[in-house]
C-alpha cells in the first residue's frame, strides 16, 4: 500500500499548499503517487521519502499517522524534518566534495532499490521548510 503526503494550509485543511502560496517550490520535483503530485502542489509519494526521514529522525513510520480525523504533521515537526535534511545534505557535501561538478545528480542516499539524488533531497527539504515557515501542516493517506 502507498503513502501519499499532502501539505495543506494549517487553518484550512481542504486547501493544498502550492507554489502559488510560496513560489520557491515552483520547481520542486519529487516522486508522485497515484493520487499525489510532484511536490509543486504540496503533495508527493511519502512511501519513497519516509525511510530517509525515519533514519534522520530516529523513528519508524514517522509519517504513518493514526487514523484520526485531525492527525497531521505539525509545522514545527516539518521544520525539524527540514533541518534534519539540511544537516544531512551538508554532511554529504563534506564527506564527498565534488570538485566543480554539478552536485544535483549525485546519489546521496539509497534504500531498497530507490536512489535519492542531492537535488531530490534538497527539493524535499525546501518543500518542508517552506510549509513550516508558512504554518502549513501535512496530512497523509495510506
Amino acid at each position: 500500500m502507498g503513502l501519499d503526503c499532502y501539505i495543506v494550509h494549517g487553518n484550512d485543511r481542504e486547501k493544498a499548499f502550492t507554489h502559488e502560496d510560496d513560489p520557491r517550490i515552483k520547481d520542486v520535483t519529487l516522486c508522485g503517487g497515484m493520487l499525489s503530485g510532484d511536490g509543486t502542489d504540496g503533495s508527493f509519494r511519502g512511501k519513497v521519502y519516509e525511510p530517509l526521514i525515519d533514519e534522520l529522525m530516529g523513528d519508524q513510520y514517522i509519517w504513518h499517522l493514526p487514523d484520526e480525523e485531525d492527525a497531521h504533521v505539525t509545522a514545527l515537526e516539518l521544520k525539524e524534518q527540514a533541518d534534519a535534511l539540511n544537516e544531512f545534505l551538508l554532511a554529504k557535501c563534506e564527506e564527498e566534495p565534488v570538485m566543480g561538478l554539478p552536485l544535483d545528480d549525485t546519489i546521496v542516499y539509497q534504500y531498497k532499490g530507490w536512489e535519492y539524488t542531492y537535488q531530490e533531497v534538497q527539493d524535499l527539504e525546501l518543500l518542508l521548510r517552506c510549509a513550516s515557515e508558512r504554518g502549513a501542516v501535512m496530512t497523509v493517506w495510506w
